[in-house]
């Protein structure tokens, strides 16, 4: 008897476990969004991010290994702007997954409701350099940016999960009131500094300098995506000393030979700055990261 009533109690909890004892698979294009979606979805999501974070997001293609994960994913979260333009589609149309196809619930646009920086008009051709025609995708160095993110990744896994509502609104609504606090930690480092001049090396710091009040006067690519030659470098060591440029920021996958050069000639200081979520130390979440990107542009603005 005894072994009957242990049978029965085993058989009653496999029935009365938890709805989420089978997670929302969420799969995120760059570890930036995967890191938001954990935040938000807690313990009721596993979470695959495809980038590593030092990747050249400009530059990726559809693995193997990605379609595999996404075939299996109940919420798909992208960059969006294009952004993921070159593969995205094809690890879309390969993965045969139909609730993450665009115009389905689960698949989200991370950029729908913000407001884009650059936005092009009128015809677009090759010769641009690798433009993006629907806006600046770099949108995730704006910590106000960022919560709108966080909404459009909650919603998504309301859909997905409706078992699992309270708990993604009460972390939506944690992250959104922590973003706010850091926002004024933020916002106290980088005040001295407003007003500013910088030099980038290519055109991913455009939402983080319009919310910090930085100004960007210049860069060293002569079009987006395009290695600036010696007539480029000379042409930016030009423009750092015209502007009397005193930071050069540069991302990991930069052509830092180049960024170093400008500075060199110059007499500016080059900053390699991780801006994307597992791209160096102390950048293991986004929040880690925006923390060490605000600390290190602080530090260099303090020098000069």
């Amino acid at each position: 008897m005894k072994k009957i009533f242990v049978s029965i109690l085993m058989v009653a909890g496999i029935f009365s476990a938890p709805a989420f004892a089978k997670k929302v698979q969420v799969v995120a294009t760059t570890e930036d969004l995967g890191s938001l979606a954990l935040e938000v979805g807690g313990d009721r999501v596993s979470v695959k991010s495809l980038a590593p974070g030092n990747a050249d997001l400009h530059f990726l293609s559809a693995r193997p290994d990605y379609i595999r994960h996404v075939s299996k994913a109940d919420v798909f979260v992208l960059i969006g702007a294009d952004m993921e333009a070159g593969w995205v589609p094809v690890l879309l149309n390969q993965s045969r997954n139909g609730k993450i196809q665009k115009g389905q619930p689960g698949y989200v646009d991370a950029s729908a409701g913000i407001q884009l920086l650059e936005v092009l008009k009128g015809e677009i051709h090759r010769g641009m350099g690798d433009v993006h025609a629907l806006g600046n995708p770099h949108y995730w160095l704006d910590p106000m940016r960022m919560i709108v993110v966080a909404k459009n990744i909650k919603n998504a896994l309301i859909a997905a999960d409706p078992a699992g509502t309270s708990l993604y609104e009460e972390n939506y609504s944690a992250f959104r009131s922590s973003v706010a606090d850091l926002m004024q930690r933020w916002m106290q480092q980088l005040a001295p500094y407003k007003g500013k001049k910088v030099m980038v090396y290519h055109r991913e710091y455009n939402y983080l300098a319009e919310r910090f009040g930085f100004e960007i006067a210049g860069e060293i690519e002569p079009k987006p995506g395009v290695a600036p030659g010696p007539a480029d470098i000379r042409r930016a060591v030009e423009q750092a000393r015209a502007h009397k440029i005193t930071l050069i920021l540069a991302a990991p996958w930069s052509n830092l030979s180049a960024a170093k050069k400008v500075a060199s000639d110059s007499g500016a200081q080059l900053v390699v700055l991780p801006i994307q979520t597992g791209s160096g130390k102390n950048t293991e979440s986004w929040k880690k990261m925006m923390q060490t990107v605000v600390t290190m542009l602080a530090e260099a603005f303090a020098k000069y």
